[in-house]
């Protein structure tokens, strides 16, 4: 019986998890948020929503291959893992996004950790088969408290993330252009 439950609790796990990342998946990242909003909902919490976008993502496949993407993918999850903390829930919702929850946070928390994640994800890179490959990110950013409902809070945070990423090409094209 006991090795029955092990494996049970194993296939949930699994069930959670991204396997190419060791992430949560959409489906465990989404778990959390329910999570986090019923305690925000009960205890009065406040929190943080980021969302993140990789920049150039598709070129990375196209030149290199796709297990050179899949070791971007690693390197972004890896260095987001690294910079949260345990009572955070850190996911790769599909392809090249992904989402941190900053649990028990305020919005200039937030804004700070954004900030120190923007500048750490646009200043790395990821070594494949003795070429250097550059990590580009957008990234928005959703303040929630006991009020919100987690599908409006990720699709907010989106938003934010791809009026950054607008944003950032339209500096790269005015720059081009001057």
């Amino acid at each position: 019986m006991a090795e029955l439950l092990e494996r049970i609790g194993e296939l949930e796990r699994l069930a959670i998890t991204d396997e190419l990342t060791g992430l949560l998946n959409r489906r465990g990242f989404q778990a959390g948020l329910k999570r986090a909003l019923s305690s925000a909902s009960r205890y009065g919490e406040q929190g943080v929503l980021i969302y993140i976008d990789l920049d150039g993502f598709k070129p990375i496949n196209d030149t290199y291959g796709h297990a050179a993407g899949d070791e971007v993918l690693r390197r972004v999850a890896g260095l987001l893992r690294d910079n949260t903390r345990d009572t955070d829930y850190v996911g790769r919702m599909g392809g090249d996004e992904f989402a941190v929850l900053l649990t028990r946070a305020t919005w200039e928390d937030g804004l700070s950790r954004t900030e120190a994640m923007d500048r750490l994800l646009n200043a790395s890179c990821s070594n494949w088969r003795g070429r250097v490959i550059k990590i580009g990110a957008s990234l928005g950013l959703q303040a929630y408290g006991s009020m919100d409902d987690g599908q409006e809070l990720l699709g907010r945070a989106d938003a934010a993330m791809y009026q950054t990423k607008r944003m950032r090409a339209d500096l790269t094209a005015k720059r081009a252009i001057a």
